[in-house]
């Protein structure tokens, strides 16, 4: 999958840009405050219907505008057919997406459309931040390869909320507490086998993206469900019960899991470097891209924001060769062209020049 088309307007300094995107990689080169990083967001608004820097929208909105609006043509890898994905916000909260014309009820169907990876300063917290970074890696690679897991998932979410509400009530109804905590042990247990599954299958592709890499070490994935798995859930919340009315919350369950990333037996985030932190996340991240291509025959989209300042030349190279292999889309942005033309002597590409808000083809 890749997009062929991209309209932007309205996006922070932004304006008004249309343009038509390579297949393969897109460079985007500038001065700091040109515009670089607000085109890799408006891509990601595109595909997740949020901004990857700012949780409150109305503040991505262009100052002297109303609202919001970036459209892209998607051409699938499988079938060549064509689509027409757009999203639109407005500066007083309203959101909508559209798919050839056609509403989209809910942000996963946004999101399955198209498929994308973020690559940026911050990413390094999947290593050393704490376990929700893991659980969102995790779950975004079960819920694009398993149609089960999103209805899954929501049931389960809707199921945690109504127990933690009855928790947080000054006097518990004993039976309806018994009752949400049976609804939510099978779901946890459901969710915990999908991520298991999909864990395993991905520490296949992990080690051969580790391989293009030097230096990395072994790296191992263990996962840990979100409770004491010697004992069964149902006895952990018998004996969870006083806990979790003082606490007024559920202390075990799945939205308490984690992955522990491991090199060479040590926990990676203690062990690495900062630089080898940040070539494992491009790892993980590649690994995942080569799954979803094996299971669904089509390719994931990748924005890496200030590649040149993330990783040295050679790194940088052999990510690049990686994303080529796998037959990536990639949009990488940085502030000199020079860092960029050898990277990219050899390959297909289009390169933007971002001033003041506009992309000039390079």
């Amino acid at each position: 999958m890749h997009l062929s088309q991209l309209d932007i307007f309205q996006v922070r300094n932004l304006e008004n840009i249309r343009t038509s995107c390579h297949p393969q990689a897109n460079i985007i080169f500038g001065a700091n405050g040109s515009g670089k990083t607000s085109f890799l967001e408006s891509i990601y608004l595109l595909g997740r219907g949020r901004s990857f820097r700012h949780r409150d929208l109305r503040v991505v909105v262009n100052n002297d505008s109303d609202e919001l609006v970036v459209s892209g043509r998607l051409l699938r890898d499988q079938t060549s057919t064509a689509h027409q994905l757009g999203i639109r916000r407005t500066s007083k909260g309203l959101f909508e997406a559209r798919l050839d014309g056609k509403p989209l009820q809910t942000a996963a169907q946004l999101v399955s459309e198209l498929p994308l990876q973020l690559i940026d300063a911050h990413s390094f917290m999947l290593l050393e931040g704490g376990p929700l970074q893991r659980r969102q890696f995790l779950d975004w690679g079960v819920f694009h390869v398993e149609h089960d897991y999103t209805n899954l998932w929501r049931r389960f979410q809707k199921t945690l909320k109504q127990r933690n509400q009855l928790l947080r009530h000054g006097r518990i109804d004993e039976d309806l507490l018994r009752t949400w905590t049976a609804e939510l042990i099978p779901l946890c247990e459901q969710i915990t086998r999908f991520r298991r599954e999909y864990l395993s299958a991905l520490s296949g592709q992990l080690n051969q993206a580790v391989s293009a890499f030097e230096g990395l070490g072994q790296v191992s994935l263990e996962y840990y469900c979100g409770w004491d798995e010697e004992r069964s859930l149902a006895d952990v919340y018998v004996a969870d019960h006083g806990r979790d009315i003082g606490t007024k919350t559920t202390s075990h369950g799945a939205h308490r899991a984690d992955i522990r990333i491991k090199v060479d037996g040590q926990t990676a985030a203690d062990h690495l470097s900062r630089g080898q932190i940040k070539l494992l996340v491009y790892a993980l991240k590649l690994a995942q891209a080569a799954h979803y291509r094996e299971h669904t025959g089509e390719s994931c989209l990748f924005l890496l924001d200030d590649l040149p300042a993330e990783l040295d030349y050679q790194h940088r190279g052999q990510v690049v060769s990686y994303l080529n292999d796998l037959g990536c889309q990639y949009f990488i942005t940085g502030v000199d062209k020079k860092d960029f033309e050898d990277l990219v002597q050899t390959v297909p590409h289009q390169m933007f020049h971002m001033e003041h808000g506009v992309a000039l083809v390079d």
